[in-house]
């Protein structure tokens, strides 16, 4: 119902403007392409031709990737340079954990092992930020682990086959078995560990095989237990917490697509959906609390929700890239990593969102004229909001398609400007509209003109 009030309100606010009835506007706004959410994503360089498969950043500059043949590089700024680091193994990096600017983790399998090493886990830490990279075998021999993840510098956690999630509390120096729910027998393999930041007693994981089933798990006391749930035939490779009551995690297979299942209510229940678009989603994460994305490997496409997972779209990924993995540092910077070393950055700065200094905060919703009007190639776009409330500002064209999704999350009360720049775009001279929504609710558009 709210997607057809602002249709009905936008058809009839370019009828009296262009004097045009557009038939089939409704199937445009239907089946619009999200494709302008790439604009926010390119190509940056990569020192390696080789399949990069996990990300862990600290901040929107200093990161790590890692991938196969041992590689691991780190970047300081942003990803304007990258460098290599000499990981000690040349066996694929299965995860990369970092916690802060210094202290790391990965882990590897030991598949050819030269003595002393024998057939297992290889576990990779470092406290010097990766430039110094120090290995040693895992004791079970029996025990292949393909995730970790440290709540703090002391404990830590890692998963892998047998359904087996062990722990840390001195760094690594000591690792147990947690207890899994017995009532999985399946023992299949965990690939994904995270905890709340906020709350470190709740902690989700999640894993399984395909064809067999997809497993997620629920920790209330700070992973000491973990209740499980057989949700899915096919496994989930990687989660996103989203605050102390929802996760979302991302899985699927070939034959039926992305999937994904999640929860509102702290793992107590869960929904699983099949999406219907090809591609495994293996890396999840969240750009705003109700904007998550997905990377869908060989697929070449990242999948986006902008309701916190309830629907999602196909995005193409720059330059046809494969893609396993996702992070966003904050609302306006991302990376993912894929195929033959492909390192993407997303970046709003060209277009971001500022609040007006000084500011009186407006008594209404107010939608401000564009200026400069005609423009090229950038315009600001201001408005104003009364109340808190989720906001949307959306670009459309003159057959009313949508181009681009300006704003899409929650704001707090007051005056705010948009700068708009059309430098790294195709979009052609001509008229498009601009439309503020605040919880759903069509507050006005107005009509802008590019000239080029």
């Amino acid at each position: 119902m709210q997607s057809e009030n602002v249709f009905f309100n936008f058809k009839k606010i370019m009828y009296n403007s262009l004097k045009i009835i557009f038939i089939s506007l409704s199937f445009l706004f239907i089946f619009s392409d999200t494709s302008h959410s790439q604009d926010f994503w390119s190509a940056i360089e990569s020192p390696t031709t080789k399949n990069l498969t996990d990300i862990s950043f600290i901040n929107s500059n200093t990161g790590w990737i890692a991938g196969d043949s041992g590689i691991i590089i780190r970047t300081t700024n942003g990803g304007t340079d990258w460098t290599i680091q000499n990981s000690g193994t040349f066996n694929n990096i299965e995860d990369i954990f970092f916690l802060n600017e210094r202290l790391g983790w990965a882990v590897s399998y030991e598949i050819f092992p030269v003595a002393p090493n024998y057939l297992g886990t290889l576990i990779l830490t470092t406290t010097d930020g990766g430039n110094t990279w120090v290995n040693s075998m895992y004791p079970d021999t029996n025990l292949f682990l393909s995730c970790v993840f440290f709540v703090d510098s002391l404990k830590g956690f890692m998963g892998g086959v047998g359904s087996t999630i062990v722990m840390t509390t001195d760094n690594g120096n000591n690792w147990t078995k947690t207890r899994t729910d017995s009532t999985i027998q399946l023992l299949l393999p965990v690939f994904k560990v995270k905890f709340y930041d906020d709350n470190p007693q709740i902690g989700y994981a999640c894993g399984g095989f395909r064809d067999i089933a997809g497993i997620t798990w629920v920790t209330r006391d700070g992973g000491l237990n973990w209740l499980g749930t057989v949700l899915a035939p096919e496994p989930f490779f990687d989660l996103t917490v989203l605050d102390d009551q929802k996760t979302i995690c991302s899985g699927g297979d070939l034959e039926y697509g992305s999937s994904v299942a999640r929860t509102t209510n702290q793992g107590t229940n869960w929904i699983y959906d099949t999406l219907g678009v090809f591609g495994l989603s293996y890396g999840i994460d969240q750009r705003t609390p109700s904007e998550i994305w997905m990377a869908s490997g060989y697929s070449e496409k990242f999948l986006i929700s902008r309701d916190t997972g309830i629907t999602w779209s196909p995005v193409p990924t720059p330059e046809n890239t494969a893609v396993f993995d996702v992070v966003f540092t904050d609302t306006t910077y991302g990376y993912s990593c894929g195929g033959n070393g492909k390192i993407l950055k997303y970046d709003r700065t060209t277009s971001s969102i500022s609040v007006v200094e000084n500011q009186i905060f407006p008594n209404d919703y107010i939608l401000e004229q564009n200026y400069p009007n005609p423009f090229n190639p950038v315009t600001n776009l201001g408005f104003g909001i009364s109340e808190p409330g989720f906001v949307s500002l959306n670009i459309y064209d003159g057959l009313g398609r949508e181009v681009q999704t300006l704003v899409n999350e929650r704001l707090a009360p007051g005056s705010y400007n948009y700068k708009f720049s059309t430098i790294n775009s195709q979009l052609p001279s001509g008229i498009y509209f601009y439309s503020l929504t605040v919880d759903g609710v069509l507050i006005d558009t107005k009509r802008m003109v590019l000239l080029k």
